[in-house]
């Protein structure tokens, strides 16, 4: 009875210290073709989390953990081969630990919350430098609209969306981003030292009292 009364507080004891984790998945594609990395600083280019390279197709994932605590960004590289340019998707988050810019857990492509800027002329698919967007997006349109009709899989009122100061690329790379803001702090050291403290003193004195 001893062992299962303590087993027990201590379970409770790290259920209150472990923040339950939120994830990020998403579907998307781009003309001609995209690579999406999730990072806590948008200096930085972070993790690869999907990539396509087939406009006519829709790419997903799931299953993504967000960094806890502290402002996540979903960054995409997309690249243009020649004639119109374009990345449409949306996304969602697993839980209200986290919200996109738009202030809710579920996020389309269109011209007021993303942030876009022109990379280079690199037109390959791969990981390469990153440059942080500074600049508005524009709508090419909702999903549906010409030269592209209606991507499958993806949100109907999500937008095609290109970087406002690359209006014409024929061959380029852009970088697009948003921010994913964490919804609440995590207590503080102090904090949880008291919780530890409190539980372990009901501990005791429960012992006690199955021993008088």
């Amino acid at each position: 009875m001893r062992n299962r009364l303590v087993f027990l507080l201590t379970a409770v004891f790290l259920l209150c210290i472990t923040a339950s984790a939120t994830d990020l998945s998403g579907s998307m594609t781009a003309d001609n073709g995209f690579m999406a990395f999730l990072s806590s600083d948008n200096a930085t280019l972070g993790n690869q989390v999907a990539a396509g390279g087939n406009c006519s197709a829709t790419y997903s994932f799931s299953g993504v953990t967000l960094t806890p605590g502290v402002v996540n960004y979903l960054q995409i590289e997309a690249v243009n081969w020649g004639g119109a340019g374009g990345f449409i998707g949306d996304f969602t988050l697993s839980d209200t630990s986290f919200h996109f810019a738009n202030g809710t857990q579920y996020l389309l492509t269109e011209p007021v919350e993303w942030s876009g800027i022109y990379n280079d002329g690199n037109t390959s698919v791969t990981s390469q430098s990153w440059i942080a967007p500074t600049y508005a997006v524009y709508s090419e349109g909702y999903n549906g609209v010409g030269p592209w009709g209606l991507r499958g899989g993806i949100d109907s009122d999500a937008q095609w969306i290109w970087t406002s100061d690359s209006w014409v690329c024929g061959n380029c790379t852009i970088d697009l981003s948003v921010a994913i803001y964490p919804n609440a702090v995590s207590p503080e050291p102090g904090t949880m030292v008291m919780l530890g403290s409190g539980i372990l003193a009901i501990t005791g004195a429960l012992r006690r009292k199955l021993f008088l």
